[in-house]
């Protein structure tokens, strides 16, 4: 249960409540700020490897392979929608395509493929007035680059990747000040790639180390695919294992190309590392597509947390886009293109005042009956709510967040606990004599899973590279749609989630509901989202309550069920010698009234007696907590949670002191009826 101050506590348990509830609008895509585009400059450059930089006086440099060995370069002090971004400069005619760029203070550094097939850098020191050519490594055979300077220091990193089979990385670090450089040669020998297709680096402090997204082809078994991987470059000079969080076979036509990631210097809490990259068809009606992708709010980049990439700009660009930030500003780049968005957030949209009614409805690892949503009913007789996603209401568009707090007027002012985020599905308006209303339905952690679809096979623990267990591949699924899972604070789990490393594969179509559903299935631990966060829980019968009803707090209604259930279950599946494996469970009290419902389960992913036996029991347990269903309603309790243990005394049914788990929660608000409730539906503990 949600900690609640001692005021708040007492006025829910009053016989006459005074309630208080609130919501805000956010334009966030699951905490992370919604970024708007806009387009600054639209030429007629042709297509290349370029890039972009600041500097430390805020101007803007780009540069760009123009063909025939000429590189080209441009510097725009102060950037904006009056800035002329067409005129360049040439600086090399030895130019062999790929090039990067990196700044930091005064320092520029241009790095690029030089014809007689080496490396080089093109430098200056006072912001671009004075520069140098020199070499910078005798490493041939190089296809894509990318350049991040390290924090503050004086080092540069360049980031060269040859196609030559296998494929191979190198991190050269260029020490400004002494211009000595190191080079890190490295390859995955995991991940064997045929062919690369780009690269893009940015500095995150919090390591520290240089987060790198690149392209490849990788062999595989049975087929070889393309892929979107990570990786990164520590303060040790070594690279991460690599990751694939993007992937098309091989035949399938499509390839993804020419990715970037970019995290702001001095990132916000709405803001996170970025990823851009190009997905290519080659088939009947060809296409060149940028895609973008984030890294979830709260995770890692080494646990490849990241959303579902996808199109965002209408726009075809065979090399890609690049990314950089101001403090202003995000900015995206091509050849014939600059674009800016802007980085601070917009203040919410404060809806509390307006609130008629609002039903909301929580469930804990939902079937395919029902999932949670919200619903606010607000008064529009102004109407105020007439052009959603313009001025005052730039906020409200589809899939904005809304945050929901439920409180009580206390003694203390205005009380509320936070009772969930919700994402905007639809609205409607609705109108009769002297009355105006806007509602709006919204999505829950569940309904954003159901909108999710696999866009390709997923599988993992198909062999022994990087393998995962349940709680793992939940932590990666839930990704997808923005959503991090978490054990903070840490909640019961079963062995089995931590344990368990079943091959388990995705086919492209797949609903991610239905996904974490069967996932699910594998253990006895249940899926509570909360705001836009998720965690998972083992219902452990022996939990104790953390909250009474019945006495302080009034049950206004109740109805209490028993019902025979399972009286056994089997699990089975097959050892690593394919020998046969059988584990039950059995409820002898409803087997010695001669009662023998049983369910059996067959999964080869069970290859040892323990993993089968603790799927049995919590077949059994799941069944027996299903037959004790009892429903209440209350004056609402705005710090309940899912899957909270409840004790329950209902002496006009004989209820006394009875531990109940909460398996959903409806909760009503109604301001002309002067209705606000709960009805919680709960199982046995």
């Amino acid at each position: 249960m949600r900690t609640l101050s001692a005021t708040l506590l007492a006025a829910q348990k009053k016989p006459h409540r005074l309630p208080y509830v609130e919501a805000r609008v956010y334009d966030y895509e699951q905490g992370i700020k919604r970024l708007s585009w806009t387009r600054l400059y639209e030429g007629s450059e042709p297509d290349n490897h370029h890039g972009i930089a600041f500097d430390g006086q805020g101007s803007m440099h780009r540069i760009r392979s123009g063909g025939s060995g000429t590189l080209l370069y441009q510097k725009i002090t102060d950037p904006g929608p009056s800035s002329d971004f067409s005129q360049w400069t040439q600086i090399a005619a030895d130019c062999d395509g790929p090039c990067a760029i990196a700044a930091y203070g005064a320092k520029v550094y241009i790095f690029y493929r030089k014809t007689d097939n080496t490396l080089r850098k093109y430098y200056s020191h006072n912001y671009g007035v004075d520069w140098t050519n020199a070499q910078l490594a005798a490493y041939t055979e190089v296809v894509s680059l990318a350049a991040c300077w390290w924090a503050t220091s004086n080092n540069v990193v360049c980031f060269a990747i040859k196609s030559s089979s296998p494929a191979q990385l190198n991190g050269i670090v260029l020490d400004t000040s002494s211009q000595a450089a190191t080079q890190h040669t490295w390859q995955d020998e995991a991940h064997p790639l045929l062919e690369t297709y780009g690269i893009g680096a940015t500095y995150n402090p919090f390591w520290p180390a240089i987060e790198i997204v690149f392209a490849g082809k990788e062999s595989d078994t049975p087929y070889n695919h393309y892929d979107l991987f990570r990786t990164w470059f520590s303060n040790s000079y070594n690279f991460l294992a690599l990751e694939s969080f993007l992937m098309s076979p091989d035949g399938e036509d499509i390839t993804y190309q020419y990715p970037d990631c970019h995290l702001p210097a001095s990132a916000q809490s709405y803001e996170t590392n970025r990823i851009v990259a190009v997905e290519k068809f080659t088939g009947t009606t060809a296409y060149t597509r940028p895609l973008t992708c984030h890294t979830v709010k709260g995770t890692y980049w080494s646990d490849t947390t990241f959303t579902e990439p996808k199109p965002f700009l209408d726009v075809s660009s065979n090399y890609g886009l690049r990314l950089q930030s101001t403090a202003d500003y995000w900015w995206m780049e091509s050849p014939d293109g600059v674009w800016r968005a802007p980085r601070p957030t917009d203040s919410p949209l404060d809806l509390t005042r307006d609130i008629v009614s609002l039903q909301q409805n929580v469930i804990a690892s939902p079937d395919l009956s029902g999932r949670g949503n919200l619903v606010i009913e607000l008064n529009n007789s102004k109407g105020q709510y007439a052009s959603p996603g313009e001025g005052e209401l730039a906020s409200l568009r589809f899939r904005s967040e809304i945050v929901l707090e439920l409180g009580y007027k206390t003694t203390a002012g205005n009380e509320t606990s936070e009772a969930g985020t919700y994402w905007i599905d639809s609205w409607e308006y609705s109108s009769k004599s002297n009355m105006s209303r806007f509602i709006l339905t919204c999505l829950d952690g569940w309904g954003l899973m159901d909108r999710w679809t696999a866009r390709y096979q997923m599988r993992w623990n198909k062999d022994e590279v990087n393998p995962k267990n349940v709680w793992q591949i939940l932590y990666q699924l839930l990704a997808r749609a923005g959503i991090k899972l978490t054990n903070t604070p840490p909640k019961p789990q079963s062995s089995a989630i931590n344990n368990f490393y079943p091959d388990f594969a995705l086919d492209p179509g797949t609903p991610g509901d239905t996904a974490i559903r069967r996932l699910l299935a594998f253990v006895p631990d249940k899926l509570v989202f909360r705001g836009q966060e998720a965690f998972t829980k083992n219902p452990l019968a022996d939990e104790e309550g953390c909250y009474s009803y019945g006495t302080d707090h009034v049950i206004l209604a109740g109805q209490y069920t028993q019902a025979v259930t399972l009286s056994r279950s089997r699990a089975l599946g097959r050892d690593v010698s394919n020998d046969r494996i059988l584990e039950e469970a059995l409820d002898w009290n409803l087997l010695q009234l001669a009662i023998d419902i049983l369910e059996q389960d067959y999964d080869p992913n069970l290859q040892d007696a323990a993993r089968a036996q603790e799927r049995a029991d919590a077949i059994l347990r799941a069944r027996a907590q299903e037959a004790a269903p009892a429903v209440i309603t209350i004056g609402t309790n705005v710090g309940q949670e899912l899957l909270d243990v409840a004790e329950v005394t209902d002496e006009r049914c004989g209820i006394m002191d009875e531990n109940y788990r909460v398996q959903a929660i409806q909760s009503t608000y109604d301001r002309r009826q002067g209705i606000y409730t709960q009805r919680l539906e709960l199982c046995a503990p």
